[in-house]
């Protein structure tokens, strides 16, 4: 397969087969939090991708190291962890001494960093074995799950609040949460997987 196709596998198992959000629950939180106020959606899906394709990527390349691929999953655990500080810190003193950034995009950018969706994705690639290539494409394909499922559940947030037969009770937070299960079926249906495995 050549380069390419296994980036583009990978980035399409991660957004669709396997979005992170909707299936294994991973940002999900701040997926609804971001669909009330969608404005900022395209910086912080773009920040959550720089994230995860890069700290995957450099996790799968840690991997490569005999002494690290021999380690238990508790170790593994904090490498990913330390490598995700490290992307962090770098992008932290590049947005604030090259760029110049405003507040609001430091905070966004710390959101996007421990975001649990961009942990889970270098996890993803040591249980899947993905080489670099795949790496970088499920990187890509996180922030592209992390804009589905903000623009799915958005969608949702529109047509509750459009829709007058929904009972008192459910209106509000428990119909975006109803909402977001279903969603939250629809995506663990694709995946061909039970809730079990």
């Amino acid at each position: 397969m050549s380069i390419l196709g296994s980036m583009l596998s990978a980035a399409l198992f991660a957004c669709l087969f396997q979005n992170l959000i909707f299936s294994g629950g991973y940002g999900a939180d701040e997926a609804i939090r971001m669909a009330a106020k969608p404005k900022q959606l395209l910086p912080l899906s773009l920040f959550i991708m720089l994230f995860s394709t890069v700290a995957s990527l450099c996790c799968v390349l840690l991997d490569r190291i005999a002494a690290v691929r021999s380690l238990n999953i508790f170790w593994h655990a904090l490498i990913f962890t330390g490598v995700l500080v490290i992307v962090y810190l770098l992008a932290l003193v590049i947005v604030l001494f090259v760029v110049h950034a405003q507040p609001r995009t430091v905070r966004r950018l710390g959101i996007a960093a421990f975001n649990t969706l961009v942990l889970a994705v270098p996890f993803i690639n040591y249980r899947a074995a993905f080489g670099p290539f795949e790496a970088l494409g499920a990187g890509i394909g996180a922030g592209l799950a992390f804009l589905l499922a903000v623009l799915l559940i958005s969608f949702g947030l529109r047509a509750i609040q459009k829709n007058e037969s929904i009972p008192a009770c459910f209106r509000g937070t428990p119909a975006v949460f109803l909402y977001t299960a279903i969603l939250a079926l629809t995506f663990t249906g694709i995946t061909g997987r039970g809730f079990g495995v």
